[in-house]
């Protein structure tokens, strides 16, 4: 690495600030994560996890010595001046039937009659599963899952109904703000280092349970006993108190995709237009190459696939704008 990374790196190390969580119904209250910093959380109308996120600044991007890296992850500075909610998981399949049950919503699959699995390497092409939805993405889930086959815009409709719901701003996060809480104070590749092969109980990710069937990526060398999604919050919290930040399912960000600045950004929103959304964290398709913090995946906001949910933010009140 070059001087300008190392300390890029470094300076990330000393300005990260630390987090709160909270566990409760409607009202925030105290606990302490392992590292014993006092962090916050709440309880939303939907039984959802919301941890809270203060204001702080980060190194986006990689270094350019970190294996599997991409050429478009770009180091550069992040502030983010406005705290925020984020989930603590995905949104579930039991979260999203109750939007639908009360909005009658319908899903851009369910409209089409058919949802996208996994790659055809054969025949160079997503294969077509057809009457698959939300409902029946190819195999079986709980309500404890994470909801699939929901494209951009069935995503936004969500935190839009949620929002009315609630009378609370919801949205997606933007790429910015999900890899703040990804990386919550690291700067390695993974949340649990720099070594692909220590992330057992870590992730559910293309590993050797599945390794069998998907062959589009290199798999990781340990078993995290899932071949498709598994239920949210199975495995291990990062510093933060987030789950599944790096595989279970990739996560739908707001933004536009566009490459990274190379200097300092501040409160990043990505660019005014594009053709692709960002997708993050990697998924249980996906091995050490996509299941990095600093991966940066995209797909037309229309695009909807078994392997693609989402997870939301809620922006803070007033009264929470504080450091």
């Amino acid at each position: 690495m070059n001087r300008a990374g190392i300390y890029l790196f470094r300076w990330m190390a000393s300005l990260v600030l630390g987090l709160m969580m909270v566990s409760c119904a409607g009202r925030s209250t105290a606990s302490k994560t392992s590292s014993s910093r006092l962090i916050k959380t709440q309880m939303n109308s939907l039984g959802m996890e919301l941890i809270f996120v203060p204001a702080g600044q980060f190194v986006a991007g990689s270094p350019t010595t970190e294996s599997e890296r991409g050429t478009n992850e770009t180091p550069h500075p992040v502030i983010l001046t406005k705290p925020y909610w984020l989930g603590a998981t995905h949104v579930t399949v039991g979260q999203f039937t109750a939007f639908v049950k009360s909005s009658r919503y319908q899903t851009a699959a369910e409209k089409e009659g058919w949802a996208n699995g996994s790659w055809n390497l054969a025949e160079n092409k997503w294969n077509r599963l057809m009457g698959a939805s939300w409902r029946h993405p190819g195999f079986a889930q709980e309500e404890s899952h994470p909801v699939v086959c929901v494209n951009w815009h069935d995503a936004k409709a969500f935190c839009d109904w949620l929002s009315l719901k609630e009378g609370r701003h919801y949205r997606l996060p933007t790429e910015a703000e999900w890899e703040y809480a990804s990386r919550a104070g690291q700067t390695t590749a993974y949340l649990w280092g720099n070594d692909p092969n220590d992330g057992q109980g870590w992730a559910n990710c293309s590993d050797q349970t599945a390794a069998g069937r998907f062959t589009l990526f290199p798999a990781f060398t340990w078993s995290d006993g899932f071949i498709y999604t598994s239920p949210v919050g199975t495995f291990r919290r990062n510093a933060w108190g987030f789950q599944d930040m790096l595989g279970n399912t990739l996560q739908w960000c707001g933004d536009w995709f566009g490459e990274y600045p190379t200097t300092a950004a501040t409160d990043p929103q990505g660019p005014a237009a594009g053709k692709e959304r960002v997708l993050r964290g990697g998924s249980f398709l996906y091995g050490p190459r996509h299941c990095r913090c600093a991966f940066r995946g995209r797909n037309l906001p229309e695009f909807q696939n078994y392997y693609i949910g989402f997870r939301v933010v809620l922006e803070t009140g007033p009264e929470e704008n504080v450091k």
